[in-house]
Formats: C-alpha cells, sequence, structure tokens
C-alpha cells in the first residue's frame, strides 16, 4: 500500500515538474501587455457631391488595447482593443439645405500584426484585423434636429513603430485604416484614417525588443 501511495506521489511530482517546466519555458519567451492611447482621424463622411462644407477633426480620441507577444526578435502578435475615435464636426450645405452636427465613431477590434527589430529597442511593421464600428451622427438639418446610427463589421490595416524604453514599458505610433465605414444617406460613409500615439506596459517573459 505505501508502495503503491509512494508510486502514485513520485508521478504526481513528476507530472508537476513537467508542467511546471512547460508554463516556465513559455513564460521565458512569451509576454502579455496592456496599454492605452490617444489619437485623432482626418476622415470625410459627407459625400463631396452632396455636402459642401467644413469637417473639422480638432477632438481627440483614445484606445485601450491588450495582446499576447510571443517575445520572438521577428515577432508575430496579437492584439484586441476598443477605440473611441475624435468627433468630426461639421457644418455646411447638404444639397443646399443648412446642415451641421457631430459624427461619433467607436470601434472594437482584434488585429494580427508584424514587428521587425531594427535594433535591440526600435522595432516596426504593419497589422491587418477586423473591426466592428458604429458610427452615429446627430446634427440640424433645414432647423430640424436628426440622428443616425450604423454598425458593421470591416477589415482593416495599418502601420506600427514601437520604442522600447525597458523591458517593461514602451511607447507605439500608429497609424490604421477603415475603409468604407458608416452608411450613405444616414451616417455619411468614408474611409476612415486614424493615427496617434500609445504606451503599454508589458509583464512575463521577454518584455523587450532584444
Amino acid at each position: 500500500m505505501n508502495v503503491t501511495r509512494r508510486r502514485k506521489a513520485l508521478s504526481t511530482t513528476l507530472i508537476a515538474g513537467l508542467t511546471l517546466a512547460m508554463l516556465s519555458g513559455c513564460a521565458s519567451t512569451r509576454s502579455y501587455y496592456v496599454g492605452a492611447g490617444f489619437m485623432g482621424n482626418c476622415s470625410n463622411f459627407k459625400s463631396a457631391d452632396l455636402f459642401s462644407g467644413q469637417e473639422d477633426h480638432d477632438n481627440i480620441g483614445y484606445r485601450f488595447f491588450g495582446g499576447i507577444d510571443p517575445g520572438k526578435r521577428e515577432r508575430v502578435v496579437f492584439e484586441a482593443g476598443y477605440s473611441r475615435v475624435g468627433d468630426t464636426e461639421f457644418s455646411g450645405l447638404y444639397q443646399d439645405v443648412e446642415d451641421q452636427g457631430t459624427i461619433e465613431t467607436e470601434t472594437v477590434e482584434f488585429n494580427v500584426g508584424y514587428r521587425y527589430p531594427f535594433t535591440d529597442r526600435f522595432s516596426a511593421g504593419g497589422r491587418v484585423g477586423a473591426a466592428y464600428t458604429d458610427v452615429s451622427e446627430t446634427e440640424v438639418f433645414g432647423g430640424e434636429p436628426y440622428s443616425a446610427s450604423a454598425s458593421e463589421t470591416v477589415t482593416y490595416g495599418g502601420l506600427v513603430a514601437r520604442y522600447a524604453f525597458n523591458k517593461s514599458w514602451g511607447v507605439t505610433a500608429f497609424y490604421d485604416y477603415y475603409p468604407d465605414v458608416g452608411k450613405a444617406g444616414q451616417t455619411g460613409e468614408g474611409n476612415l484614417h486614424t493615427y496617434g500615439i500609445s504606451f503599454d506596459y508589458r509583464f512575463g517573459g521577454s518584455n523587450s525588443d532584444e
């Protein structure tokens, strides 16, 4: 009976040891990160054939994100996030009727990116993904209030460049392009261009671009 117990204890210890070894091996290369940033946009939602006026993009948006980094020098990273794009303010004439208001855009997205390390601290590359976008418009059209919204999932792509301050902290500059966001005749439809800067904190594994 004691022999059986010892064998079970030994097998359990071996299994536990192998499991910890595997996990520690993964932890030595893989890291996780969370971050936040600020963003702007330079997108025109109103059709140039129907709208004559100004679309301003002075408002600053923000984004929150998290991801997984395998820790290789030439690495593929997986990221998910939420963005509240800076509002687009517009004022002018839509089919010769006075039209002014605000277009708000939100996205929930997932992307896969490739980053090439040019130095031990600096890396750059691109990313592609899918984004659930929600565009809402609030306006005064011909003296009457009007509002509409449109939601859809679009594919998008972008460019990123990251600089690692140390093994934990880094800063990233980014640009993303989302085609045909919104709905013509409702919120207005346009190609969404976003750009900005974000900061991330990494934990576990190899956290620098070394």
